[in-house]
């Protein structure tokens, strides 16, 4: 009995770690970047839930998580600076900005 539950917590492990890395792949480009917050948002409530579950998620999947995120946020900054940005009327204080 005690291999089923050790076996259990482990597909479940497996299944949670699967999904998250699945996710992850879908959001390596996003092309609309105002949905950029979104996918953060998204990807740390699956951390959020494997957690819940009881699931020991592994320490280097949680640097790549956090390291997307990290990513997806600054790629929304930038995104959102160059779509404000006029090149006729940039200064050099607006290109420093980016």
């Amino acid at each position: 009995m005690k291999l089923l539950d050790e076996a259990e917590v482990l597909h479940l492990k497996l299944e949670k770690e699967l999904d998250i890395k699945n996710f992850i792949s879908s959001v390596l480009h996003v092309g609309n970047y105002k949905t950029i917050r979104k996918s953060v948002t998204i990807l740390n409530k699956k951390l959020e839930e494997a957690k819940k579950l009881g699931v020991e998620v592994d320490a280097n999947l949680e640097r790549e998580i956090n390291e997307h995120s990290a990513r997806l946020i600054s790629e929304r900054n930038l995104r959102f600076e160059m779509e404000n940005m006029y090149v006729s009327a940039s200064t050099k204080d607006t290109v420093d900005k980016l």
